[in-house]
């Protein structure tokens, strides 16, 4: 399994280090190459989604809210926010993705529309479960 998200490869690597991911899985796409490969959905309008929110809100608990919160902001101190931020401020407009691969195989596919749309854990683990 990788990561991949916006930014440079030292800021995916101190924040897989403060989640206690292995650094060696997680990736930068400063520039957002990835994303475009990928074709993500991208741009302002995809950035509010209140129902969106509210689901995410809703499978995730207060402590594993506050656990990404921290692991955010001691990155942002272990290197800086001007780091750990993508350098063209319009990657943090981009949305995510989940893709799960058997070799050069997709097995499954989920484009984020907007902030908060996340493929479901059930689905993911059905995808590799194939």
């Amino acid at each position: 399994m990788f990561f991949v998200g916006v930014g440079s490869g030292e800021a995916a690597a101190q924040f897989a280090s403060e989640l206690n991911i292995d650094p060696s899985l997680c990736f930068g796409d400063e520039g957002g190459s990835v994303g475009d490969a990928l074709n993500l959905n991208k741009g302002f309008k995809t950035m509010w989604n209140p129902p969106a929110v509210s689901t995410m809100m809703a499978r995730n608990d207060e402590e594993s809210l506050k656990e990404l919160g921290e692991a955010y902001k001691n990155a942002a101190d272990a290197i800086g926010f001007q780091n750990l931020a993508p350098k063209d401020m319009q990657d943090t407009l981009r949305q995510g993705g989940t893709f799960v691969f058997r070799g050069d195989l997709l097995k499954f596919e989920h484009y984020d529309e907007k902030v908060g749309d996340n493929a479901s854990i059930e689905q993911i683990l059905a995808s590799v479960r194939k």
